[in-house]
């Protein structure tokens, strides 16, 4: 993901480019999807910049439901930045799927890894 990303019309999934790690190639960089190579406890987080007055935010899906949400909806006049992050561990069976997706007329800034995304099994 590089430079803003949205606002768009209808919710879209995020597709990190920049990979770290993927062991077990859980996570599909032409979809975007983490699948779960394993039943398991797993945690995940995201985090996002934004850098213009329209609503910015994120929503951490599971098999197509919104788990949590992290969203700016305004900014003040003149206030152009916005950050945030979440993070949610969940129970997945293996199958079941994991990503990030922007919402319907919101957007996020994607240069310089100030939006990421990461997983991991804890057991």
């Amino acid at each position: 993901m590089g430079g803003n990303f949205g606002p768009f019309s209808e919710p879209r999934t995020v597709i990190f480019k920049k990979i770290l790690t993927n062991n077990e190639n859980g996570y599909n960089q032409q979809t975007g999807i983490f699948t779960a190579p394993e039943p398991g406890f797993y945690c995940f987080s995201f985090s996002y910049h934004a850098r213009q007055t329209q609503p910015s935010g994120l929503n951490l899906m599971k098999n197509n439901e919104v788990i949590l949400k992290s969203f700016s909806e305004r900014k003040m006049e003149g206030s152009f930045v916005d950050n945030a992050s979440s993070t949610a561990c969940l129970q997945l069976n293996s199958g079941d799927t994991v990503y990030v997706s922007l919402p319907a007329s919101y957007h996020v800034q994607g240069t310089g890894d100030c939006t990421s995304f990461s997983g991991f099994l804890v057991k």
